[in-house]
């Protein structure tokens, strides 16, 4: 395959010889920079393949060794290529073709112990990368050059994916103070998430898991959520995952209501609620085939649900006896509801 490549770089082909990475068994002190103009070049366009150990002609120059570095070249390649450029590169592959191995007989250009690299990148969602010079770059007439401000406008405007996520949990709703329960008091708040499309592409189908740890949902809380179309209930460890389909079409900048869920604070959770981490709404939107996008809320920020903490402690303690004078007024309470 290597032999069958077409004998010239191109918008999607680079060659680089052995001297480019390696020096014998030295690794040279500018790859690093080197490399990074390549893939900062190639994620930025319609992505292609780097060749280490072929000269500009595309011909094999005897490769590279296979152990430069502990754990073998193409694993220490693997680690270096994702922090060549900001944002880090997600997307790559590393093959490593090797000459032949002892005792074998065949003929190669590829000595014994080198291989040749091929690294893959493709057209980067998380584009424009920039490079270790500070420079963003792209593959233009073969080469990789320095992209103007119109070709970083371009890629910036550049999706193929809608970007479907939830921007907003707010409290909706008044808060439901109970102190009619045997187990105790006990508050009950609803939260609405707000579902956008930030991008620039249609999202036909979005879906969506917002996930509440276990002791924050009680029974009534789960059927109020169960009760709004569309929402099926599967459950973890520890976790109630809520997942809601939604049928419609999103818009680009479009911004929906999405979901509400009720949760209840009583002295069983108090303590859980206390702990933000504890306490954390997350979600995973899923859009399409963009991959999916995670996000949380603490839904401890919240001065309704530090209210309720504070009215479920206070409510909770020992009631001292009235004296004769009478009862307290309502208004001496500074945590009536």
């Amino acid at each position: 395959m290597l032999a069958a490549l077409e004998p010239a770089e191109h918008d999607f082909q680079e060659f680089k010889g052995a001297l480019f990475l390696a020096d014998g068994r030295d690794i040279v002190s500018s790859f690093t920079n080197n490399l990074s103009r390549q893939v900062s070049a190639f994620a930025n366009g319609a992505g292609g393949r780097i060749f280490l150990g072929l000269d500009d002609d595309g011909r094999i120059d005897g490769g590279l060794p296979v152990d430069l570095k502990g754990g073998g070249t193409r694993a220490w390649l693997e680690d270096v290529i994702p922090g060549t450029v900001d944002p880090p590169l997600r997307k790559f592959n590393v093959y490593e073709i090797p000459g032949p191995r002892p005792p074998s007989q065949r003929r190669s250009l590829i000595r014994p112990g080198h291989a040749v690299y091929v690294i893959e990148i493709a057209a980067s969602e998380d584009a424009p990368h920039q490079a270790l010079d500070h420079r963003y770059y792209l593959r233009i007439a073969g080469k990789s050059r320095p992209m103007g401000h119109v070709h970083v406008q371009d890629v910036l405007q550049r999706t193929r994916h809608p970007k479907a996520n939830i921007t907003r949990v707010d409290p909706f709703g008044d808060p439901i103070f109970d102190e009619a329960d045997p187990r105790g008091p006990k508050v009950t708040l609803c939260f609405q998430a707000t579902l956008a499309n930030l991008g620039r592409n249609l999202a036909h189908h979005v879906g969506v898991e917002l996930i509440l740890p276990r002791p924050m949902v009680n029974s009534d809380g789960r059927a109020l959520i169960l009760g709004q179309a569309g929402t099926s209930l599967t459950q973890r460890p520890g976790e109630l995952i809520f997942f809601r389909y939604y049928p419609i079409p999103l818009f680009p900048g479009q911004e929906i209501f999405f979901q509400r869920l009720f949760v209840a604070i009583h002295q069983g959770n108090a303590e859980r609620w206390s702990h933000p981490e504890a306490s954390m709404l997350r979600w995973r939107v899923y859009a399409d085939d963009a991959p999916p996008r995670d996000g949380h809320a603490p839904l401890l920020k919240f001065g309704v649900v530090r209210r309720a903490l504070k009215w479920v402690e206070v409510r909770g303690r020992p009631q001292p006896t009235p004296s004769p004078a009478g009862t307290p007024r309502p208004e001496d309470d500074p945590v009536s509801p």
